[in-house]
């Protein structure tokens, strides 16, 4: 599963993992250059050094790749994982610093790492809306709500036009990027937008259109989302007054 920020990711991950047959695709590569221990969740420089090593008694990185091969495969041999393009060429560098990805660019890496490989790109069509949610997230410290995952907001969201910009660029930036890794390793994405995930029937339809990308059936049962939608009238607010000083300044 590719994507960029705030993409709607965590809810789609979590019906495949659902389903049962399609791997328990999840962010098991999230790394950043330097060590970030206030971040939520926690960023650290090497898979090693994670919580999930952690609470799984690994202390070397290869060790932690097999454990993630365990933990996100089904009984039927599938696995999946979850990749944004803002810490991809990290998670990228992590595996080429291990002996049997060094020397390998980027499509080699992700072919050596994930045999027979599929790929499902999700987007947001509005990228404005895109933005907003990155922000407030980011701001707030509050990345999914769920019946048992209550929001716990760490700080205040406040509106800054230049940042939304910024994210937005940066949203055109990792699509182009994902375009063009995919471009080298000579395969074609499933294309799911988060829009289509938002009604019943477009989260089915959404969900049985990858299994049938995976060579997997689709004729098993789709669980209900496990996660709730978090724009408000906070977001509704922001993407009106964005476009109305986009209008004024020209």
């Amino acid at each position: 599963m590719c994507g960029n920020a705030r993409c709607g990711s965590t809810l789609l991950c979590r019906a495949l993992s659902d389903t049962g047959v399609a791997g328990r695709p999840a962010e098991y590569f999230l790394t950043w250059p330097d060590p970030l221990p206030d971040h939520n969740p926690p960023l650290t420089q090497f898979w090693e050094h994670s919580e999930l090593a952690r609470s799984n008694g690994v202390s070397t990185r290869e060790d932690y790749l097999r454990l993630v091969y365990r933990l996100g495969t089904t009984p039927n041999g599938v696995f999946g994982a979850k990749l944004m393009w803002n810490y991809t060429p990290y998670a990228l560098a992590s595996f080429q610093q291990m002996p049997q990805f060094a020397g390998l660019d980027a499509a080699a890496v992700l072919t050596a790492a994930f045999p027979d490989l599929r790929v499902v790109h999700l987007v947001r069509r509005d990228r404005l809306r895109q933005a907003v949610s990155w922000l407030r997230a980011a701001q707030d410290g509050v990345w999914l709500t769920s019946d048992t995952e209550p929001a716990r907001p760490s700080g205040t969201p406040a509106y800054d036009r230049d940042v939304i910009a910024g994210m937005m660029d940066l949203i055109t930036t990792g699509e182009q990027a994902w375009l063009d890794l995919y471009a080298q390793l000579g395969l074609q994405p499933l294309e799911v937008a988060y829009e289509d995930l938002l009604t019943p029937e477009g989260y089915d339809a959404a969900v049985r259109s990858i299994l049938r990308h995976l060579d997997l059936p689709d004729d098993v049962a789709i669980p209900a989302p496990r996660t709730r939608r978090q724009a408000d009238r906070i977001n509704d607010e922001w993407v009106q007054r964005f476009g109305e000083e986009v209008q004024a300044r020209g």
